[in-house]
C-alpha cells in the first residue's frame, strides 16, 4: 500500500493505493488523459520514489508520504 500526497494549483489531496494497477487506473482516469503511451513508465516511475522525493508531471506534483507492507492485518485480507 501507499499513500500519494497530489498536489495541483496549490490544492493537496491524498490518496491510498493498494497497488499499482490501483494507481495506473486513477492516471488514466484523472491526470495524463493524452499520455496513455507513457502510462506505465510514469506509474514506475512515482510508485519508485522514495518519501518525500517529488515527481512532477503537467502542473501536479506527487509525494509519496508512506509506503506500508501489505499484511492482512493492515489490508483487511485484500
Amino acid at each position: 500500500m501507499i499513500r500519494l500526497n497530489i498536489t495541483r494549483s496549490n490544492t493537496r489531496i491524498t490518496k491510498s493505493f493498494y497497488n499499482k494497477d490501483d494507481f495506473k487506473k486513477w492516471l488514466r482516469q484523472n491526470v495524463v488523459v493524452a499520455l496513455h503511451n507513457f502510462i506505465e513508465q510514469m506509474t514506475n516511475e512515482i510508485w519508485d520514489l522514495k518519501v518525500a522525493e517529488p515527481y512532477f508531471l503537467y502542473g501536479y506534483t506527487f509525494t509519496i508520504q508512506s509506503k506500508t507492507r501489505a499484511g492482512n492485518v493492515l489490508m483487511n485480507g485484500k
